[in-house]
C-alpha cells in the first residue's frame, strides 16, 4: 500500500490551498465536514521483528475530532490546514519521510490510526482515503510464513532455542519465529 509522506502532505496544501480537506475512512463513510483538527504526533518507531532484523521510522499523526452532530458546512480549506501545520513545525521538526497517519474515532468506531491510502482530488475538495493498516510478519522468510497470512496458523509448543526457558544468554544463534 501507498502512504502519504509529510512532505507529500505540506506539498498538497501549498499546491491546492482553495480545496477542502475532507477524509473517507470506510465506503461511503466520511468525517462530518465540521471536523476540528485537535493535535499533531509526531513518533519516532524502533522495532526489532521475530527474525531479529530492528528498523525504525517516523509517523505524524493528525488527530481529528468529528463532532457529535453533522454541521451543513464547508470543511476547511488547505489553506486553513497550513496555517495550523505552519504553528506544527514551529514548535517540531518533522522529517519530510515521515508518514502521514490519520487519528480518528466517533461514536460508532473506536478510535484509530488509518494510513492514508489515496489522495483524489475534486472539483472543490481533497479527499484523503483512510485505510487500516494489516499486521504483518516482516520476517516472513525465515518464519515460514506466507506473506499474506490473514489468519496466524495455531502455534505449536516449539523446541526452537530461542522459545526454550533455559536459553543461554549469549548464544550465537539465529533468532527465528516461535
Amino acid at each position: 500500500m501507498n502512504t502519504l509522506t509529510w512532505k507529500d502532505f505540506q506539498t498538497n496544501l501549498e499546491l491546492y490551498p482553495e480545496l477542502h480537506l475532507n477524509f473517507e475512512y470506510g465506503e461511503n463513510q466520511t468525517i462530518f465536514p465540521n471536523y476540528h483538527i485537535t493535535e499533531f504526533k509526531l513518533a519516532k518507531i524502533q522495532s526489532v521483528d521475530c527474525g531479529g532484523k530492528s528498523d525504525s521510522w517516523t509517523e505524524m499523526i493528525l488527530q481529528v475530532l468529528e463532532p457529535t452532530i453533522e454541521k451543513d458546512t464547508e470543511s476547511m480549506t488547505l489553506s486553513k490546514v497550513n496555517s495550523i501545520v505552519k504553528k506544527v513545525t514551529n514548535v517540531m521538526e518533522i522529517p519530510s519521510n515521515a508518514i502521514l497517519r490519520v487519528e480518528f474515532g466517533n461514536e460508532q468506531l473506536a478510535m484509530r490510526q488509518y494510513f492514508v491510502s489515496e489522495m483524489v482530488p475534486g472539483k472543490n475538495s481533497l479527499l484523503f482515503k483512510l485505510k487500516n493498516g494489516k499486521t504483518e510478519c516482516k520476517a516472513s522468510a525465515s518464519c515460514g510464513l506466507p506473506k499474506d497470512v490473514i489468519n496466524f496458523p495455531k502455534l505449536e509448543k516449539s523446541s526452537s532455542a530461542c522459545c526454550t526457558p533455559n536459553q543461554k544468554e549469549n548464544t550465537n544463534e539465529k533468532v527465528g519465529c516461535c
